[in-house]
């Protein structure tokens, strides 16, 4: 049996940072995939092929308590691989996956494709909905439960992130993501008619997770700042998610910019890092809302406008300043296909 299955990646236009406090997010499937391809075999282990990994022919197993075990491979390598370790592990706890040869292919999400210089468009929540649909699929089994997924990306990320990355990974398209008691809600969203954007890349990737960990830690030595700085973009973010025209929305992605320049001012955080600053300078300039997307302090930015031609115009400004413009549309739902 051979299977194929892919996943887009993510934008995040509102709701970074305070989605983690139960506030709303909305978040963009894009057309950057993680693509798989599965072939059972005769072995008793899992062959991992993954050139954005620098991964060639790895071979793994479970042990008989369940955890990975990549027996050739030094700390390094297994650390590139601690994504897939973790989803095996997770589907694994609940009907161990069959043995299989893998290729995994995320270059998409790298600068150049080539697997070094991420651009911050979710290519671990893809790859975990791809890789994850598809054993499941070579084990004739039902397509994994979000929270599955979730539980499997939490696992490679030591137990941190809102999981919107994985929902828009799943469902594609707009969506409305929110954690409530923990728990994901989400639900289709309507792109404004007339609103435009695009995303720009800032030349510089960034780390997820060591910001969401300076930020606990700005948490634990100033709660009330912390506090405020949530209900702030909170509120941003409620007002992105009952946008319901093109202006509304372009105030309210404003709105949340502004929050998170204070936010980052305010903990330490270099969100608006001086690639994002120039940006935002040029957009203001040409009368276009800039954001950062996600964590910040690198990875990509979005442009928005109701002004075609101002965007263009953002667009020709940015590419001559250095920064790369990536060509970016919205993405369908993961997809699994068995032969």
């Amino acid at each position: 049996m051979r299977v194929l299955a892919s996943a887009p990646g993510k934008l995040v236009i509102a709701g970074e940072y305070a989605v983690l406090e139960g506030a709303p997010a909305l978040v963009l499937a894009i057309d950057r995939r993680a693509r798989v391809v599965l072939e059972d075999t005769d072995g008793s282990g899992y062959e991992i092929t993954a050139p954005g990994l620098g991964i060639d022919a790895a071979h793994g197993r479970l042990d008989a308590a369940g955890r990975i075990i990549w027996p050739a491979l030094d700390a390094a390598a297994s650390a590139s691989l601690r994504l897939v370790g973790a989803i095996l592990e997770t589907l694994g706890a609940e009907d161990r996956p069959p043995p299989f040869r893998a290729s995994l292919d995320t270059r998409a999400f790298h600068a150049g494709g080539d697997g070094r210089r991420k651009l911050g468009l979710g290519s671990s929540a893809a790859l975990t909905v791809a890789l994850a649909s598809a054993i499941r699929a070579l084990g004739r089994r039902a397509a994994p439960s979000l929270d599955t997924l979730l539980a499997a990306h939490r696992r490679a990320q030591g137990g941190h992130g809102s999981g919107l990355d994985v929902a828009a990974s799943l469902t594609g398209g707009l969506l409305l993501y929110r954690l409530h008691d923990g728990q994901p809600r989400i639900a289709p969203a309507t792109w404004p008619h007339g609103l435009e954007w695009c995303c720009v890349w800032s030349g510089r990737p960034a780390s997820t997770g060591v910001f969401l960990q300076r930020l606990a830690a700005w948490r634990a030595q100033a709660p009330a700042r912390h506090a405020a700085a949530m209900r702030e973009l909170g509120d941003c973010a409620t007002a992105a998610a009952g946008a319901a025209s093109a202006a509304a929305l372009l105030e309210a992605v404003s709105a949340c910019a502004q929050a998170l320049d204070r936010l980052g001012a305010a903990s330490g955080l270099d969100i608006f890092s001086p690639e994002h600053r120039a940006l935002a300078t040029l957009a203001a300039r040409l009368g276009v809302a800039y954001k950062t997307c996600g964590a910040g302090g690198g990875d990509i930015g979005i442009a928005l406008a109701t002004d075609a031609a101002r965007l263009q115009a953002f667009r020709q400004a940015a590419s001559a300043a250095g920064f790369p413009v990536l060509e970016l549309r919205p993405a369908v739902a993961a997809s699994v296909q068995v032969h």
